[in-house]
């Protein structure tokens, strides 16, 4: 695998940084390296969030991403989208929550805009908002193919709750289910 980099924006509460913890984790799993960067802004709760996540095979020497680097975004939030939007490479794929990110015309015509509703997904297909995060974390892996799905979900189990564990598994197969979807209609 060569090295792929991931940005999760949102507001602080969101679950975000949950996904990238759990990339992250199963990658070292793997036997390779994964680093996630969090960088919150001075509103913790509401404020802009961000993730950097970093899977490489080699070792990996500085802990930020690179703008212009980022292969793949997700944003649930639209105050995060237009903060942090500029790290992704030309030609990128971004995942928006269409109900609440606002991408220009101009934007859709530098990336590769995809329009998943994240959010609704986990509140009313799931029943539990909180299942964002692993919705996102489905999504995320459906595009870019970075770990074995299974791998990547033994992990989440590990750091959820347990007796959240079928609510999570319901919302990693929607957001594998709705990214394929989307993959096929691109």
């Amino acid at each position: 695998m060569s090295k792929i980099v991931m940005r999760f924006t949102g507001v602080g509460g969101q679950g975000v940084l949950l996904a990238g913890e759990i990339f992250a984790a199963a990658k070292i799993k793997e036997g390779g390296f994964g680093i996630k960067t969090a960088t919150y802004t001075s509103q913790v709760r509401g404020g802009a969030t961000v993730v950097d996540i970093q899977l490489d095979d080699n070792e990996v020497f500085y802990p930020y991403a690179i703008d212009g680097e980022i292969d793949f975004m997700l944003s649930v939030a639209d105050v995060s989208y237009q903060q942090f939007k500029n790290g992704v490479r030309d030609g990128g794929t971004i995942v928006i929550e269409p109900n609440l990110v606002h991408p220009t015309d101009e934007d859709r015509k530098r990336w590769n805009i995809i329009e998943i509703a994240i959010i609704t997904i986990a509140k009313e297909e799931v029943g539990n908002v909180i299942t964002q995060s692993v919705v996102a974390l489905a999504i995320a892996n459906t595009y870019t193919k970075a770990l074995d799905k299974q791998l990547l979900v033994d992990t989440m189990l590990s750091k959820v709750p347990k007796k959240v564990h079928e609510l999570n598994l319901k919302a990693y197969d929607l957001g594998e289910k709705y990214a394929t979807e989307a993959i096929a209609e691109a």
